[in-house]
């Protein structure tokens, strides 16, 4: 082959998609600062008013009103999907990855759908089951793109005590040893 003549890749953009998600979901379960982060700021930080709204449910003395932890639910879900969703497009276009923008403009757009479609739901009270299991999974599918987006974040991800910080220590040093007694 000549010079002028483009590399094929021998996987399907499909393939490397696919992969590039796997890789984005699976490769920060296993960082302690990434799994805090999500614990800690996604979890509870980001679903306090879901807590506040089970707290309630759990301390009131006369039964149970699951309203306020939908309600709840479906403020949380579409803030963290459109958040995280806008973050990915954002360095898909930095990194030229069109594939994982047109991936994150879909999820957004079947976000806002899906909140529209549970907010008639909730709003006429009908199918509240279907409403409520429907915002959880959203929520679950929220931290899950969220960890897509934020999974090559070096922000969140633990660093080596022991790493150089002074690049590669078997590269030649610059300047001269040679007055210097060994």
């Amino acid at each position: 082959m000549s010079d002028s003549t483009p590399e094929f890749r021998s996987e399907s953009p499909y393939k490397q998609f696919r992969s590039e998600v796997w890789r984005r979901t699976s490769k920060p379960l296993s960082d302690a600062t990434f799994i805090f982060y999500v614990v800690f700021g996604i979890l509870i930080f980001g679903g306090l008013g879901v807590w506040i709204e089970v707290m309630k449910i759990i301390l009131s003395p006369g039964g149970s009103n699951w309203r306020g932890i939908l309600t709840a639910l479906a403020a949380f879900y579409p803030a963290l999907i459109g958040a995280a969703c806008l973050q990915l497009v954002l360095e898909s276009v930095r990194k030229s990855e069109k594939l994982m923008a047109v991936f994150s403009v879909g999820v957004l757009l079947l976000t806002i759908i899906a909140a529209v479609v549970f907010g008639v739901f909730e709003f006429n009270s009908v199918y509240t089951g279907v409403s409520f299991w429907g915002t959880i999974f959203l929520s679950i599918t929220g931290i899950w793109v969220w960890c897509v987006a934020n999974g090559d974040n070096p922000d969140l991800q633990t660093t080596d005590p022991y790493a150089p910080s002074g690049g590669d220590t078997s590269r030649k040093l610059k300047g001269d040893t040679s007055g210097f007694r060994e």
